[in-house]
C-alpha cells in the first residue's frame, strides 16, 4: 500500500464509495459513504435537534435505552396509523439524558423519518409528552396525524425532528365541560388553519373567527363555533 498522500484526490464523492479506518476494536475495516452518512444521523453528530431511535416490537428484557415502541407491538404499521408511541429519553447510543429537548418538542409539528429511506415518514402535531407511571425513563408521546408515506418497521433507525419554524398550538376544551364555542388564545402571531377532534375522535368542522377582545382582526386569538356542544381538541398550525 502506498503512503496516502501519493493518491489522487476524488472531487466527486458519491454515496456508492468507499473509505479506510479502523472500528471501534482497532481492526482495519472498509467503510462506504452513505453508511457514514446514516451513522451521522442515527448518532445525532451534526448536533441538529434531533433525536434518533429503534422500533422495538420485543421485550425479553423490557424497553431498551434507545428505543420507540408502539401499542400493539406490530413489526410494520403505517405512518398515518400511529397516534402515540413510548420513546426513550436516552437516545440511540447515548447515556446522556435528551428530555429536555424531547419536552421542547411538546406543541409543534414534529416529524418520524426512516434513516434508510428518507421517503418514508410522518409528520404529526406532538399534543403531549406523558412520563410512564412503570419506568420514568419512558414518555408516552401522545400525536395527531398531519400525514406521511410508507411504513414503520421494526429493528430499523429513525429520526425525530421538530418543524418548530412553523409554529403550533393544540387547545383542549375538557371531556366534562363541553361547549358549543371555544375561545382560543393561541399567540402563534399569525392565522393558524384549524382541526377540531371531538372527544369521540370525530373531526368536526365549526365557523373559525379570527379576533381579539376588541372585535378586530388578530394574529393571537379565535373563536370556533359549533352547532351544538363539543369537547376534545383543536389544532392549529
Amino acid at each position: 500500500m502506498g503512503r496516502i498522500s501519493t493518491y489522487a484526490l476524488d472531487g466527486d464523492i458519491t454515496k456508492s464509495d468507499i473509505v479506510i479506518g479502523s472500528d471501534g476494536g482497532g481492526t482495519t475495516k472498509n467503510y462506504q459513504i452513505s453508511e457514514i452518512g446514516k451513522a451521522i444521523s442515527k448518532f445525532n453528530m451534526s448536533g441538529l435537534p434531533q433525536l434518533g431511535y429503534f422500533l422495538q416490537t420485543s421485550f425479553p428484557a423490557g424497553q431498551l435505552p434507545g428505543s420507540m415502541s408502539i401499542a400493539g407491538n406490530n413489526e410494520t404499521v403505517p405512518f398515518v396509523n400511529i397516534s402515540s408511541i413510548v420513546v426513550s429519553k436516552f437516545t440511540i447510543g447515548e447515556t446522556r439524558t435528551q428530555l429536555q429537548l424531547l419536552l421542547s418538542f411538546v406543541g409543534t409539528e414534529i416529524t418520524i423519518t426512516s434513516i434508510d429511506n428518507p421517503n418514508h415518514f410522518g409528520t404529526y402535531t406532538l399534543d403531549s409528552a406523558t412520563v410512564l407511571a412503570s419506568d420514568n425513563n419512558f414518555f408516552t408521546l401522545a400525536l395527531f396525524n398531519t400525514g406521511g408515506n410508507g411504513n414503520i418497521v421494526k429493528d430499523q433507525f429513525y429520526v425525530l425532528s421538530s418543524r418548530k419554524g412553523d409554529l403550533s398550538f393544540v387547545f383542549s376544551q375538557p371531556v366534562n365541560n363541553p361547549l358549543a364555542t371555544w375561545q382560543v388564545a393561541h399567540n402563534l402571531g399569525k392565522r393558524p388553519s384549524v382541526t377540531v377532534v371531538t372527544s369521540t375522535d370525530t373531526q368536526v368542522v365549526g365557523e373559525v373567527q379570527y379576533i381579539d377582545a376588541a372585535g378586530n382582526a388578530s394574529a393571537n386569538d379565535l373563536r370556533i363555533t359549533f352547532s351544538g356542544a363539543n369537547s376534545g381538541k383543536a389544532y392549529m398550525n
